[in-house]
């Protein structure tokens, strides 16, 4: 389909990077995702899939090449269609809601320029709050990296191919992506969410990351057996998917089952301790670990856990496959580890770790008035 709008620079004949975007309804992100763009990226790509406000008209203020989709229920449809329209070397793939930030532009030349790479990890920030997890945004305009996937598409599996005979790899870059789409309720998305996933995963059952989503999606209708029973069914394939490819994303099913079962009292040490030999890295299966033994009155067993997670600054730590909520490090194991200390009978540790939870506290009086009290016990010791 012929572009709606060009207005393409007419200096980058050859663009290096080719941001690329697909739209709908987008009039309250468009603005500032495209701000971010324009002048770090040569090329930008915009594809509105039937947009009822005026995300369009927004669009076409900046120097994009702007495109109509019509919209087939299919995610990577359009995302490749978008691709197929973008003449850089290099395909940024992007969201309305999400913003690039690139705090050195010496790091976004570099890689740009380097030849030995197929791909780069940029780190998304998917929530305010939460730790980055590189995620594969940034790759080569070749005509074997497509989106596969109607919902949760993506570009992993066509690059996989493409490297058994490109042997060019796959890097991590310092390019931060800020996603701020969460921030909101998604109860408008529910609908749509619900009609796509279970489509998809009826012929796509080996999706563990789908069937977490699609347990999300239900909790959030107020369907909690459904919730629940996807779950489970995402943990069936993350064990296969753990076989094939030992990929700790898919932990999300067991994590989401784990929260579930035990906000409903129902046992769940069995199903951790499966996470735990999968996943012995994730630091939630780690806190859950924790909070079972202090309910089981085993606060020596888990006080070790806990020191090494209020250890972690949350301001600096990035891991390579999963994204945290900061609150983990900065205030449930600080005020976790300060309870151990007090059932321990060490009050005055036990006020330290009170008044360091306080710091991140929602409620810090709260958290105060246990330190005072750990301090009594202390005194009068």
């Amino acid at each position: 389909m012929e572009p709606i709008v060009s207005r393409t620079r007419l200096d980058a004949p050859t663009p290096r990077v080719s941001a690329t975007l697909i739209v709908r309804d987008e009039s309250g992100f468009i603005n500032d995702c495209l701000a971010s763009l324009v002048g770090v990226v040569d090329e930008i790509v915009v594809v509105d899939t039937g947009s009822r406000d005026d995300t369009v008209a927004r669009a076409a203020r900046y120097p994009v090449s702007l495109h109509s989709f019509a919209w087939c229920d299919d995610f990577s449809a359009a995302r490749n269609f978008a691709i197929e329209r973008a003449h850089g070397d290099w395909i940024l793939y992007i969201d309305a809601d999400e913003r690039l930030q690139v705090s050195d532009p010496a790091i976004w030349t570099r890689a740009i320029g380097d030849d030995s790479k197929l791909a780069w990890r940029l780190q998304l920030s998917l929530r305010d709050g939460w730790t980055p997890c590189p995620e594969l945004r940034l790759f080569r305009n070749h005509p074997s990296i497509r989106f596969r996937g109607v919902i949760h598409e993506s570009v992993r599996a066509s690059i996989a191919d493409l490297q058994k005979t490109d042997r060019r790899d796959v890097g991590v870059c310092d390019i931060a992506l800020r996603h701020i789409g969460y921030e909101g309720s998604q109860e408008h998305k529910v609908p749509r969410n619900l009609g796509l996933l279970r489509a998809y995963l009826a012929d796509n059952a080996d999706r563990s990351y789908c069937w977490w989503h699609l347990g999300e999606t239900l909790e959030l209708a107020g369907d909690e057996d459904g919730a629940i029973a996807a779950w489970r069914r995402g943990v069936v394939a993350a064990r296969t998917e753990h076989e094939r490819q030992s990929d700790e994303s898919c932990s999300l099913p067991f994590a989401a089952l784990i929260e579930a079962l035990h906000r409903r009292g129902e046992p769940v040490q069995e199903i951790l301790d499966e996470a735990l030999r999968l996943f012995p890295g994730n630091l939630v299966m780690q806190w859950n670990r924790a909070k079972l033994a202090i309910e089981a009155g085993h606060e020596e067993e888990a006080r070790p856990i806990l020191e090494r997670l209020a250890g972690i600054d949350p301001d600096n730590f990035v891991d390579p496959l999963n994204s945290y909520d900061k609150l983990l490090f900065s205030r449930d194991a600080p005020e976790a580890l300060a309870l151990c200390h007090f059932r321990a009978g060490r009050f005055r540790e036990a006020a330290i770790w009170y008044r360091r939870a306080a710091l991140a506290s929602a409620d810090p009086q709260a958290c105060e008035l246990k330190a005072r009290l750990a301090e009594a016990r202390a005194s009068s010791a």
